[in-house]
This record gives C-alpha cells, structure tokens and sequence, in this order.
C-alpha cells in the first residue's frame, strides 16, 4: 500500500484503501464493501450504499488488531471490524467505489490486480484460487503477528493520534 506505512507526511496525505465490513448481528457469509480514507487526520468509511460509518478526527478514533488479520476501528461506542477480503456471497465493490479507489492509485479487492474477494467468475476465480494459495501460506506464517494490515496501518495510524492496540 502506497504512502501507508510512512506517516511523515500527513499534512495533506490522503490515503485510501477498499475493506470488506463485517456486519455485527447478521450473516458473517456477506461482508459488505467499503472504502477507508485517512485525509490529513480524519478518518472517514463510506459503504456500498455511500453511507457514512465512520467520521471522526484520527485522535478519537481507537483501534484494535486481532491476530486474525482483523482491523476494528472504534468511534462513539461503536465498531467497525474491517477486513481485506470478502466472503463468499458478499457484493463487489459498486463501479463508484472502483473509480475512486483506481483514481487514488489503490487496488481493487476483487477485482484482478486486486485483493482476493467475493463475486467474481471465469478467470477472476481462477486467479483467486492461485492467489489463495499464496494467501494460505502468508495466513500461516501471519497468525499471532496481526497479518499484514497491523504492519501496514498500526504505525500510520499510531502517528495519527489513534489509540492503537496490538494483538487479541
């Protein structure tokens, strides 16, 4: 992920990155899209549906990691667990969330050249399954690190004024 891991640079840093929301009480098979942008100090979530889940200065915000790969981010006794890939029956990022998502630079989570998500067919599948091998074994050696995401976002949003957990 571009610029994430250095947070020298914040002023006018705008970062973006497509997540797979899990939802609270529902059906943990469908994760729903949404797009994290950290503009300046502010963190803000935009789902599907551009509804707004998060919008908050960064030193309100606290975060957890989970073992698990798993990025909660808490707000006003609400959390939001955040995820990189989808689940089996969860939707593709809308083409609205593509385009800003490309426009910023990023990758798109299912999408080939993309992270691993739900809702694709035909080769987008197949180049899944290849990467899901890849992911297995980064998943293995991952396990009780956090995973990638608490490498990539734990020191940027630490240098943001999150309150930053490890572990759990």
């Amino acid at each position: 992920m571009s610029g994430v891991g250095d947070a020298s640079g914040l002023g006018d840093a705008v970062v973006k990155q497509g997540f797979y929301v899990r939802p609270r009480h529902r059906n943990v098979l469908v994760l729903w899209p949404a797009i994290l942008t950290v503009a300046g100090r502010r963190l803000s979530l935009v789902d599907h549906r551009d509804r707004i889940l998060l919008d908050a200065p960064a030193h309100e915000v606290s975060v957890r990691f989970t073992r698990f790969g798993l990025m909660h981010l808490s707000h006003g006794g609400r959390r939001l667990p955040l995820q990189r890939q989808g689940a089996n029956w969860s939707p593709n990022f809308t083409t609205r969330q593509v385009e800003e998502l490309k426009a910023a630079g990023m990758p798109v989570p299912g999408l080939a050249g993309g992270m691993g998500g739900g809702g694709g067919d035909g080769l987008l599948d197949a180049m899944t399954a290849l990467g899901a091998l890849g992911d297995a074994a980064d998943a293995g050696a991952a396990l009780g690190s956090g995973g990638p995401l608490r490498r990539t976002w734990a020191p940027y949003l630490t240098a943001l004024g999150c309150s930053v957990q490890l572990g759990g």
